[in-house]
């Protein structure tokens, strides 16, 4: 019976993150109208995916930009209903003059925002086509009142310009030399991930070549499923495939058509993500273009059979959108109790045994303190003043096994095992 001191790391948190090009989300234009890319249902059926897939941080592509409405009603009208309220999103951002702009939105009870940043110029000072944005987020540990060295990665959200002319070819060429030396210059955080529509054909375009070839190999970022080469209309890269849901049903042009032959959309990681060297660690088979099961080239996903989702969320991806959401998974490390506080501990924590081989705790610290116990699970189980030295502490009855001890003054923390 009684204490005994103990080390405590706790399990990795899993993580879920998705990008999704929604398609003139609340953005009219002649060819795609509220009628033939209608808002709410649009609305209702993005909200049926979420629903369904659970992510913990999405990226939106295409929400209209001219106001700031759109990027407001993915939160409130999509994400926060039906007594949901985990979520929050990161600040609306556009060039001025862009009329389609990127949401980025997460779970607010596992992350917070530390840094916003966006990159809107080229190397040579020109505009980018859409604002690249740059948000560096930290997991809400439970311990993180005792310890603010929590696990922090960055997330590029990037929705880079369309086409195949040579001019498209150069502006995406100059958004991502731009990022990546905006990354390189202001960005320290070993952890990093790009998500969203990069619009890029194959994996030797000089814009993609950017991100995977950069001169400062530090810097560069890796596919996680290392399936590079020339997608486009290449029957190899099937399963990979995230544009069009659709064949010949366009919707009167609004929707691309011809089937799934295109892998637009991505994650990429950096070389700690990809190795889950600095506490955050991509799973490895977790990347999934959800809707594709692999036999639709060049078909619709509406066509024959296809099992990779249920039916209501294979009709719901169908009428969002002509591109597919990209999910990857992350596993962070979450904090623990280690060397200091076991040093800590043989300073102001001491244990004696009696003859009988029973165990007592006492507090030799600054007087008077409080000692608060918390369990596990960092609930609050037992609260004791403390006067004088030499006097024992209880021991908490509220739980057995791992007991997180601190004191009141915060000069100490320490980790003990209580065997009832």
């Amino acid at each position: 019976m009684g204490w005994s001191g103990s080390a405590w790391a706790q399990a990795p948190a899993r993580l879920t993150l998705m990008t999704y090009n929604i398609l003139n989300y609340r953005n009219f234009t002649s060819y795609c109208t509220s009628s033939n890319n209608n808002p709410v249902a649009k609305e209702a059926a993005l909200r049926e995916v979420v629903q369904y897939l659970q992510p913990d941080l999405l990226v939106c592509n295409e929400v209209g930009g001219a106001t700031p409405s759109a990027h407001e009603k993915i939160l409130t009208d999509v994400l926060n209903t039906n007594g949901v309220n985990r979520w929050a999103s990161t600040s609306y951002t556009n060039n001025g003059f862009s009329t389609l702009v990127n949401g980025i939105y997460y779970d607010k009870n596992k992350l917070g925002v530390k840094r916003e940043q966006i990159v809107t110029k080229t190397l040579t000072n020109t505009d980018i086509v859409r604002v690249l944005d740059v948000v560096q987020f930290y997991y809400k540990d439970s311990l993180l009142d005792w310890n603010p060295d929590t696990t922090f990665f960055t997330v590029v959200g990037a929705h880079l310009k369309a086409g195949s002319a040579t001019t498209d070819l150069s502006d995406r060429t100059a958004a991502t030399a731009a990022l990546m030396q905006f990354l390189t210059q202001r960005v320290p955080d070993p952890n990093v991930l790009m998500g969203g529509d990069f619009n890029i054909y194959k994996s030797q375009e000089a814009a993609f070549q950017n991100l995977i070839n950069h001169t400062v190999a530090s810097e560069r970022f890796y596919d996680p499923i290392g399936q590079l080469g020339t997608w486009t209309n290449n029957a190899n890269y099937a399963p990979y495939h995230s544009q069009s849901t659709r064949n010949a049903n366009t919707n009167g042009g609004c929707f691309s058509g011809g089937g799934l032959d295109d892998r637009l959309d991505h994650w990429l990681l950096s070389a700690n993500v990809k190795n889950g060297t600095d506490k955050v660690a991509y799973v490895p088979g977790s990347f999934r273009v959800v809707g594709n099961d692999g036999m639709h080239f060049n078909q619709g996903i509406d066509e024959g059979t296809n099992f990779s989702v249920p039916a209501n969320i294979r009709s719901a991806l169908y009428a969002i959108s002509d591109h597919l959401p990209v999910l990857v998974e992350l596993e962070v490390q979450r904090l623990g109790i280690g060397l200091d506080e076991t040093a800590a501990a043989q300073r102001y924590w001491q244990q004696t045994r009696d003859a009988n081989g029973v165990t007592s705790l006492y507090w030799r610290g600054p007087l008077p303190t409080q000692v608060d116990a918390y369990d596990a699970y960092g609930r609050w189980v037992h609260t004791q003043r403390v006067e004088q030295n030499n006097q024992p502490l209880e021991r908490p009855s509220a739980a057995s096994g791992l007991i997180f001890l601190r004191s009141g003054n915060g000069s100490s923390s320490a980790t003990y095992t209580w065997a009832p």
